[in-house]
C-alpha cells in the first residue's frame, strides 16, 4: 500500500476512528455494525476506505472474525484516545454556562488517594480561586491506571512510581514529574515480641511471619532483594496482599511483619498497636509521580495547576524508627 500523505489529518473522520475502535474491541464486522447502528456493508466499505487512506492493512479477515494487525492495534489505541478527548470536550461544551465547571479525572492507587490526594487537591483549589473545578478520583492499580490515561479515560495519574510495573507500556506521550519521596517502614505488632530499640538485620527477621504484596510488585521485589543482598533467602509470606491499607491492619493484628509507606501506619503506631523497626539497611524511599499526557497541558489549564500543586511541599511522616 502507499505511504500515507502529509494531508492525512484532513482526510480522516471521527466516524472512521470510532469504527476501528469498535471492530478492534469486538472482532466482528457484524457486531460493530450493530453497535454503531449502521449496515455491515457500510462498516466494510468505510474500513477499506480508511485502510486505503492510511496505506496500511488494519485487520486480518478470517472465518473467525477480524483480528487487528500491529498497525490496527496502533490506530485503535490512538482512535480511543481521540474519541475520549472528543467526548470530554462535548460534555464540557454541552454543560449550561452556570454549571460549566472544568472536569479533571485523576487516577490514584488507594494509598495515594487516601494520604496524598487531599493535600494536593487542597493546593490545587487554592491555585484556581473562583474557578469551578469538578474532580473525579478513580482508584486502581498503577498499570491499569496508566492504560486508562493513555486511552484518554483519565486526565492524570498520581502514584507511587514502580518502574517494573510499567516496563511494557509506551510512556513516550506522557509527562512524568517526580513530586515527593515517601519513606518506607518495616512495622510489627508489639505482640510479636520483636525488640524495638535495636537495629535489625534483614536476615535476623526471616524466621518471623511476613505480610507481603504479590511477587510481581515492585515493593515485593525490593523486599526480596534486601534479604538476598545480605546473604539470606527471601521470605515466604504468611499472608500475601496487594492492599497496603490491609497490610497495615493485618500487621496491627499481630499476623506478621509488613513493609508499608510509613505514613499509612501513623494511626496504628500512635495507638500503640504497631511499632516501627529500625533496620541496619533501610529500604530506599519510594517516589510519588504525577503523570499526564503531554498534549493535555496545551489545552487544560487545570493540568498545569495540578502539576504545580503536586510538586509543592513535601509529604512528611511522623512515623520514625526509634532513636538508638
Amino acid at each position: 500500500m502507499n505511504t500515507p500523505p502529509h494531508s492525512l489529518g484532513r482526510r480522516l473522520r471521527f466516524h472512521q476512528l470510532e469504527l476501528v475502535s469498535e471492530v478492534a474491541e469486538c472482532g466482528s464486522l457484524g457486531e460493530a455494525a450493530e453497535r454503531l447502528h449502521i449496515s455491515r456493508a457500510a462498516v466494510s466499505k468505510t474500513l477499506k476506505e480508511l485502510e486505503h487512506t492510511l496505506g496500511q492493512v488494519l485487520f486480518e479477515r478470517s472465518a473467525k472474525g477480524m483480528a487487528p494487525t500491529v498497525a490496527g492495534l496502533r490506530v485503535a489505541k490512538h482512535a480511543r484516545l481521540l474519541l475520549n478527548e472528543l467526548r470530554h470536550m462535548t460534555q464540557e461544551m454541552g454543560a449550561a454556562p452556570a454549571a460549566a465547571a472544568a472536569r479533571l479525572r485523576i487516577g490514584a492507587p488507594p494509598f495515594v488517594a487516601a494520604h496524598m490526594a487531599p493535600e494536593v487537591l487542597l493546593r490545587l483549589r487554592q491555585r484556581l480561586p473562583g474557578q469551578a473545578l469538578a474532580v473525579q478520583l478513580h482508584e486502581g492499580r498503577l498499570g491499569a491506571l496508566i492504560e486508562q490515561l493513555l486511552l484518554g479515560e483519565l486526565d492524570a495519574v498520581m502514584a507511587l512510581y514502580a518502574p517494573r510495573a510499567v516496563d511494557a507500556l509506551d510512556l513516550g506521550m506522557l509527562n512524568i514529574k517526580h513530586c515527593q519521596e515517601v519513606p518506607m517502614a518495616v512495622v510489627a505488632s508489639p505482640a510479636l515480641g520483636i525488640a524495638r530499640r535495636k537495629r535489625h538485620r534483614w536476615q535476623d527477621l526471616l524466621p518471623h511471619p511476613w505480610i507481603l504484596p504479590p511477587a510481581s510488585t515492585h515493593l515485593r521485589r525490593s523486599v526480596d532483594e534486601m534479604f538476598t543482598a545480605h546473604g539470606s533467602r527471601a521470605p515466604q509470606p504468611a499472608i500475601e496482599s496487594g492492599s497496603l491499607a490491609a497490610n497495615v491492619q493485618l500487621a496491627s493484628a499481630g499476623l506478621g511483619l509488613a513493609v508499608v509507606p510509613a505514613r499509612s501506619a501513623e494511626a496504628e503506631v500512635a495507638a500503640g498497636r504497631l511499632q516501627v523497626l529500625a533496620m541496619q539497611q533501610p529500604l530506599p524511599e519510594t517516589t510519588v509521580v504525577l503523570m499526564y499526557r503531554k498534549v493535555s497541558a496545551i489545552y487544560m489549564d487545570a493540568i498545569q495547576a495540578l502539576d504545580e500543586a503536586a510538586g509543592e511541599g513535601e509529604v512528611v511522616s511522623s512515623v520514625k524508627a526509634p532513636a538508638l
